[in-house]
């Protein structure tokens, strides 16, 4: 049996259409089921919450009635006698129904002035049982067929004391009841449970009966028996079913249009055109061809479009893992035949994520796709590349020989520069290479990809960008990057130094603290100089490692010095300043060498505040509440000073050099000085003069009230064995160079 496109498309169509009635029917019935029974309960409960009030207003009402008798009583009536008052009182008050004045012979025995009977009959009293009344007492009883709340309680009478007792309906609450909610409610007849009302359905609608208990403990029971019209489903449903079915259908006839439309018309026309070039072959390259290429040049342009999608990631245009693994696995197997060597490089944007988190995602997305392009122009036509995951991208180098190798992850390394300008957006960021090589450490895909994960994670973790997976067994130190292997070896090998120049009290003469300035131990060896090898770390992303060893350097300097309370100054780079992880490494080193913070001196220069303030400000906030001290370096030299310094943390400013050299012949410096030092105080920081090498310089920094001076004048730096003696001699102006 043949089935149309077109009408099976309709069924399935609306199928669905009464499919999706089906299930809003089945979710409204379950709907209308939970409805009811929560419905059910706040029924039951704001009625019954509402008859104790009732209840209860109906006991104070009986309490201000007895209080009324009670003071009649005392006072007696005039021109009529009590019990004349109280047939009149009936009259008034048709809710009581009883109230009755018991007297007493002398024999303490009742007399009853009261023919209707209540809960406490005059037989049943005895003047001592209410010798001992404070207050009235109320009490509950059913007699015959009526309940009756009744007050009791003893008053003073001419002739003495008498007991007054005032009855009631016990159940009279139920009118106000009835009057408040608009409901009939009539007697039944009594059952074991007590005294029984139930509510008259005018309409002869039963609905759901909600069953209320009547009295309190120990009192009258009875049952109030109240009709709560519940939710149907039918009602409901012939509400809502005219928009809700129309919507769906017309929803399904919308739908079935697109698909015919969009779908359906399409393949039906190029089924036409196929069938009738089969029946015609003799005509396949006439006009019915012609006709016919159209319609398969859209189904194979739309073929290439989905092979184009499961094959490319969509931002960045790289090809995605599906496709880098396979061409992994095709390199690994053309390795195994001509003994090919292959490197496989992860390489991981570590800021991605805070960059998206601070500046927003279109930019790290903009980011992620200029990185995958320098990546892109950095390699050979023969090399692979392809975003691996959300900030990593995998290459599959082929190498024929070591320093082949080198050079190519060092091209990569640099192709990543860490300046990027994104929207007019100045941004750096940082990078991790995990490297691992076939069939040196690895002969299948998986293990391949997991020494350069591991590779990767040391990376991370070691701040060192380059990471070669080693075996524990291997010989061969692959390091990979020329500058990363140059500065590592430096600092592994201790080709470096810190030299100490110290900061003096320009009063006192006493040393503050000493600045550590990093040296080459032996600078003729080197052909750059340590200011190019620093500036070379920050382009390269390798000031972190630096910057570590001179910390630990100089914490591990104090606790090993015999100086109290030594405290050394430390420049940090723009680098470290954006590191949100910082202050978390300054607090490692101080406390493996059991360094107080106060005994290190943080040297920022102005000009680093300004990239990004608001990171830097937070992250010299952690370190001030630390407990580190915080000096601004080359005061004057930056943008906008003022603007961020209400903000910092801050103890000391240090003038830069070049306002103090030509302090003696330059009146502008002077004013500038003099400016610095009188906001500094203002704002209660210190102030240190740094470039001192004169005498004249000196005393003229004393006459403008500077605090600290720092330079050749005072002392060259000093070698760390040099330090103890330097301090430990007597702070004087002789000791001063001149």
């Amino acid at each position: 049996m043949k089935i149309q496109i077109t009408w099976f498309s309709g069924l399935l169509v609306f199928g669905m259409a009464l499919l999706m009635v089906l299930l809003w029917c089945a979710s409204l019935m379950v709907l209308i089921d939970q409805q009811n029974r929560q419905s059910a309960i706040d029924f039951q409960q704001n009625h019954q919450s509402q008859l104790l009030q009732l209840q209860q207003k109906q006991r104070l009402w009986l309490q201000s009635q007895f209080y009324l008798l009670s003071s009649l009583a005392e006072s007696g009536p005039k021109n009529q006698s009590f019990q004349s008052f109280v047939w009149d009182y009936y009259q008034r008050n048709p809710d009581i129904w009883a109230v009755n004045l018991v007297h007493f012979d002398p024999q303490g025995a009742p007399l009853s002035r009261s023919a209707r009977p209540g809960c406490l009959q005059p037989q049943q009293m005895n003047r001592s049982d209410f010798e001992d009344f404070l207050i009235p007492r109320l009490s509950v009883c059913r007699i015959d067929d009526k309940a009756l709340l009744e007050i009791a309680g003893p008053v003073s009478v001419a002739d003495g004391t008498a007991v007054l007792l005032v009855s009631m309906d016990y159940f009279g609450f139920l009118k106000e009841f009835s009057t408040l909610t608009q409901r009939k409610l009539q007697r039944n007849v009594d059952s074991s449970e007590g005294i029984q009302y139930q509510e008259f359905s005018s309409s002869g609608d039963p609905g759901r009966r909600v069953t209320l208990p009547l009295g309190d403990a120990g009192d009258v029971q009875g049952q109030l028996h109240l009709i709560q019209e519940p939710l149907s489903f039918w009602k409901l449903f012939q509400r809502q079913a005219s928009i809700v079915v129309v919507v769906l259908f017309s929803l399904a006839l919308l739908v079935f249009l697109l698909l015919y439309f969009q779908l359906i018309k399409p393949l039906l026309r190029l089924t036409e055109k196929m069938r009738s070039l089969a029946r015609n072959p003799e005509q396949k390259s006439g006009a019915k061809a012609r006709a016919l290429a159209p319609g398969l040049k859209l189904v194979f342009e739309y073929f290439k479009a989905l092979q184009k999608m499961a094959k490319r990631d969509p931002l960045t245009g790289l090809n995605n893992r599906v496709i880098f693994e396979d061409r992994l696995l095709q390199a690994i197997r053309e390795g195994k035949r001509n003994a090919r060597r292959y490197a496989l490089v992860l390489v991981e944007v570590f800021d991605l994520g805070d960059i998206a988190h601070r500046q927003g995602q279109y930019i790290a997305d903009a980011l992620l796709k200029q990185a995958s392009e320098r990546l892109r122009a950095g390699l050979r036509e023969t090399d692979h590349i392809a975003r691996f995951d959300q900030q990593m991208f995998a290459i599959l180098l082929e190498v024929r020989e070591q320093d082949q190798l080198i050079s190519l992850v060092e091209k990569i390394y640099l192709s990543l520069s860490p300046h990027y300008e994104i929207y007019g957006r100045d941004l750096e960021i940082s990078c991790g290479l995990g490297v691992a090589i076939y069939p040196d450490q690895a002969i299948d895909a998986e293990s391949l990809y997991q020494h350069a994960s591991s590779a990767l994670v040391d990376a991370k973790a070691s701040e060192w960008p380059i990471i070669f997976f080693k075996h524990i067994d291997d010989i061969t130190d692959i390091s990979g990057f020329t500058l990363v292997q140059a500065l590592r070896r430096a600092i592994d090998n201790e080709k470096l130094k810190l030299v100490y120049q110290p900061v003096v009290d320009l009063v006192t003469y006493e040393t503050i603290y000493f600045e550590a300035l990093l040296r080459w131990k032996d600078p003729h060896k080197h052909d750059a100089s340590i200011e190019k090898t620093i500036h070379l770390a920050e382009q390269n992303q390798l000031i972190k490692p630096l910057t570590n060893w001179i910390i630990e350097t100089a914490c591990r300097f104090i606790s090993e010095s015999d100086i109290a309370n030594l405290s050394i100054g430390v420049n940090l780079s723009m680098i470290d300043l954006h590191d949100r992880q910082l202050p978390e490494r300054i607090e490692t080193y101080l406390q493996r060498y059991g360094v107080k913070p106060a005994q290190i001196v943080i040297e920022i220069t102005e000009g680093q505040i300004m990239q990004e303030p608001e990171n830097v400000i937070e992250v010299l906030s952690h370190l001030g509440v630390m407990g580190l001290s915080l000096s601004i370096d080359d005061f004057g030299t930056g943008q906008a000073s003022l603007t961020y310094l209400k903000d910092l943390p801050v103890e000391k400013l240090k003038i830069d050099q070049s306002f103090v050299s030509d302090l003696v012949i330059n009146p502008d410096d002077q004013l500038i000085v003099k400016a610095t030092i009188e906001l500094a105080h203002t704002l209660d920081l210190k102030v240190i003069a740094e470039g001192v090498e004169s005498n004249e310089v000196f005393q003229m920094l004393a006459d403008l009230n500077c605090d600290y001076v720092q330079g050749y004048y005072i002392s060259r730096p000093l070698e760390a064995e040099q330090l103890s003696e330097w301090h430990h001699a007597i702070p004087t102006p002789a000791r001063i160079n001149r």
